[in-house]
């Protein structure tokens, strides 16, 4: 593992403290979230999506460069906008920049990000492998959806050791958009489900299956479709119990969306499966205070070769207890003292984390919760992301990290 564009961080919290822009791990390239936030604290383009793109992109880009890779190199942007509003701006920056590349892609409408001057924050996954990528189902529109920018992506995109999958939605796969437009919880249900179907067929027509998927995050516009949305989760792969984030988020690419899953999905090792520690069923779960009838099958740790991929931890303590009730800081150190057990079992500690992703529900708890992750990771630089969002699983939870590390044999 290869810890590459190593700076300052400029991010709340943990200013002048250093995080990698990329760390390499055979092919894959993890990235530190990119916007328009410079080393020093300033933003490039104030007020201007088309320039924070731009710079945005110019950071992926440095990133990728110090990896070995270029932008061509990208393979899945998670593209996080402050307001619907920017998005024809945005995207038409992206397709100007990245044409031909076809990265998958998941589209979001975000609370907040790191500060309040930035619109835009394009959380990218990327690979270098020997053969080039694969692509399932690619298009290209002249108007996306109407939108009033180009696009070209797929569907899917497969390298030698992963498999990218656009983010699903309720929406069909001949593009003709969501089928249950009304905003009740039958109608994210039933978003969910024709999501799931989706999710299925892409893999089996990508040559993966339901069983190499490592991780789910689930993306809801309110937590009363968390009832409805986990049980069609829980039905489509029942047995396969990944790990798991699930977000409240503000918005999606349209207004009628209501549910969106992105999926981790690692190629077998030699054939093996992945190993999959401390199972749980979601009924045996506290999710704050109380438990939720989600009806899922999930586990703590995914180990595929020498990736280990945790699911999201916040500040419930692996005894299903709630630390640090209305307490950010104390929920993320209740949340690390989490990922450091989870990575000890799987062999793997703190030092050998790649990337990690942070979540919070207000900008008064970023600074705290930064600096608590941050300084849990001690004195290896990795990739590192903020985002401010909507809500949580529960609303006593207020911060949530995603970690993914590499133990020292791929090194």
């Amino acid at each position: 593992m290869n810890r590459l564009a190593i700076a300052s961080s400029a991010l709340p919290g943990i200013a002048d403290l250093p995080i990698a822009g990329a760390v390499r791990a055979g092919e894959r390239v993890f990235l530190s979230g990119a916007t328009a936030l410079k080393p020093d604290g300033s933003i490039a383009g104030i007020g201007d999506a088309n320039a924070q793109t731009h710079a945005a992109l110019d950071q992926l880009e440095a990133a990728l460069k110090a990896a070995g890779g270029s932008l061509a190199s990208l393979t899945k942007l998670t593209t996080c906008i402050v307001d619907r509003g920017y998005r024809a701006d945005v995207y038409a920056v992206i397709a100007q920049r990245l044409p031909e590349v076809r990265p998958v892609s998941t589209g979001l409408v975000v609370a907040g990000l790191a500060l309040p001057e930035l619109i835009v924050q394009i959380d990218a996954e990327a690979a270098i492998p020997a053969a080039p990528p694969r692509h399932t189902r690619p298009y290209t529109f002249e108007s996306w959806h109407g939108q009033g920018f180009p696009w070209q992506g797929a569907m899917v995109l497969g390298t030698d050791e992963e498999f990218f999958l656009r983010g699903q939605t309720g929406a069909g796969l001949d593009h003709t958009g969501v089928k249950a437009k009304g905003r009740g919880v039958a109608d994210a249900a039933a978003q969910a489900d024709l999501a799931m179907v989706n999710l299925k067929t892409l893999l089996e027509e990508a040559g993966a299956s339901p069983e190499d998927i490592c991780k789910i995050t689930v993306y809801i516009s309110d937590r009363a479709y968390r009832p409805a949305v986990y049980p069609m989760i829980g039905k489509h792969l029942a047995g396969v119990r990944p790990v798991s984030t699930g977000i409240v988020t503000t918005g999606f690419a349209r207004p009628d969306i209501l549910f969106e899953i992105d999926v981790t999905i690692v190629r077998k090792q030699g054939g093996q499966p992945h190993r999959r520690l401390r199972t749980y069923h979601s009924s045996a779960a506290r999710y704050g205070t109380e438990q939720q009838p989600l009806d899922c099958e999930f586990c703590m740790i995914v180990i595929s070769g020498d990736r280990i991929t945790l699911r999201g931890q916040t500040g419930m303590g692996l005894d299903e207890v709630l630390y640090g009730l209305s307490d950010a800081k104390a929920q993320a150190e209740k949340a690390m003292d989490n990922v450091e057990t989870l990575l000890s079992e799987a062999g793997a500690a703190l030092s050998d984390v790649a990337k990690a992703t942070v979540y919070v529900t207000d900008r008064a708890f970023l600074a705290d919760v930064n600096a608590v992750v941050r300084q849990r990771l001690g004195d290896n630089a990795c990739a590192f992301t903020t985002v401010i969002v909507k809500g949580l699983a529960s609303p006593e939870l207020l911060m949530e990290v995603d970690i993914v590390a590499i133990r020292k044999g791929n090194r």
